[in-house]
């Protein structure tokens, strides 16, 4: 791979080399048996960022930085939740109440009690939703998303199973509707300009991508005996409309301010996103002991976020290693990163891999370097 035999591929930067040299040698590992040209991680405990840096390769001869903006797919899904947090401190949407009081269309096929509430806790039954990914526009998705049929047996809130895409789309089209913005522009306005996640969005198109130059990192599938761009997740393609359920960009320090406000219970550095109640449902378990359908698993989740779910299985995917607390609650995105929130230790952290091995190789390498984090940190 000549990738990783660059001879200027770039060192770690000093704060993962100081801070955290065994969560370094994790990501070290992984970039010698090519699962991922480069990563990028950041690290707060408690008041304090102890890392925030990156190793490898952003794209092809050009460094991973900290400022680097990655792809995170689901992981960006808790960014959904915060938006309907925000929609019902106004008083806007009554999470129990159906989805089809706010969006008609979507109450048919069996789909006519299905609320918000299932939908943010993966309980709803319409995990497919033939051509809402490749619809040619936003609306085309929605409409896919909307006359969707809910599946055979399935009971909204009494079965469980991962929506990787569709119900993340009925959200931003709940955002659409009840505050008239686009989910982009709603989460930018509303997310990440008060939280200072300035390089956070869910619409980057080729144009802006070539905009940002060397900051911009290319997600490659290593599934090969060679890195391939992963052309499906080019700009060119993912910027054409949002793409609520995986299409965030963002760097991992942004993402450790979103979980920093979720710690202090919705504020962050005087911006008040949520009310404290609502933070706090939002990192509640809402959804426990149940079989997900999707994973295989029995698995724990609030509101957008799954929890930490060793106490079920020890080989449970997407978790957050062997040394999280059962508290610790997050988002994973697909074969590719992880962000959560750890209260017991007040602790957040971020990490993107800009390579895709496959499931088994992601969830070996995910494993290797959150522990390491929590062994650098003293926390094992």
């Amino acid at each position: 791979r000549s990738m990783h035999d660059h001879p200027n591929r770039s060192r770690p930067l000093t704060e993962l080399h100081e801070n955290l040299p065994l969560t370094l040698a994790a990501i070290e590992k992984g970039i010698e048996l090519g699962w991922h040209p480069g990563a990028q991680v950041c690290v707060w405990l408690d008041g304090e960022t102890v890392a925030n840096g990156a190793d490898g390769y952003a794209s092809e001869g050009v460094p991973m930085s900290a400022e680097s903006v990655n792809l995170w797919l689901s992981a960006g899904k808790p960014v959904g939740a915060i938006a309907i947090g925000i929609l019902k401190d106004r008083g806007l949407i009554d999470i129990d109440r159906p989805v089809a009081d706010y969006w008609p269309e979507f109450g048919q096929n069996g789909k006519e009690s299905i609320t918000t509430r299932h939908v943010l806790t993966h309980t709803g039954g319409f995990r497919t939703a033939e051509g809402a990914e490749s619809a040619p526009t936003v609306q085309d998705a929605a409409r896919a998303v909307a006359t969707a049929r809910i599946e055979r047996d399935w009971e909204p809130g009494k079965k469980a199973g991962y929506h990787a895409t569709a119900g993340w789309r009925v959200l931003s089209e709940l955002v659409r509707i009840i505050s008239g913005d686009w989910y982009a522009d709603f989460t930018r306005e509303n997310i990440f300009d008060p939280l200072d996640m300035d390089s956070s969005t869910f619409l980057l198109d080729g144009h802006e991508a070539r905009q940002l130059g060397d900051l911009y990192s290319v997600m490659y599938s290593t599934k090969g005996e060679h890195d391939e761009p992963a052309s499906h997740f080019a700009p060119e393609v993912t910027g054409l409309y949002e793409r609520p359920g995986g299409g965030l960009r963002s760097k991992a320090s942004d993402m450790v301010r979103m979980y920093r406000m979720l710690l202090n219970f919705g504020e962050l550095g005087g911006a008040k996103i949520l009310e404290p109640s609502t933070a706090s449902e939002i990192a509640t378990p809402q959804r426990v002991g149940m079989h997900d359908q999707t994973f295989g698993n029995v698995m724990d989740w609030g509101f957008g976020v799954m929890f930490d779910n060793k106490i079920h299985n020890p080989a449970a995917p997407y978790g957050y290693g062997e040394h999280a607390s059962p508290r610790t609650f997050g988002h994973g995105g697909r074969e590719s990163s992880t962000a959560f929130a750890d209260p017991e230790h007040n602790l957040a952290v971020a990490v993107v891999f800009n390579g895709m091995p496959g499931e088994l190789k992601h969830d070996r390498r995910l494993r290797m370097v959150t522990e390491a984090i929590y062994e650098d940190l003293g926390l094992a």
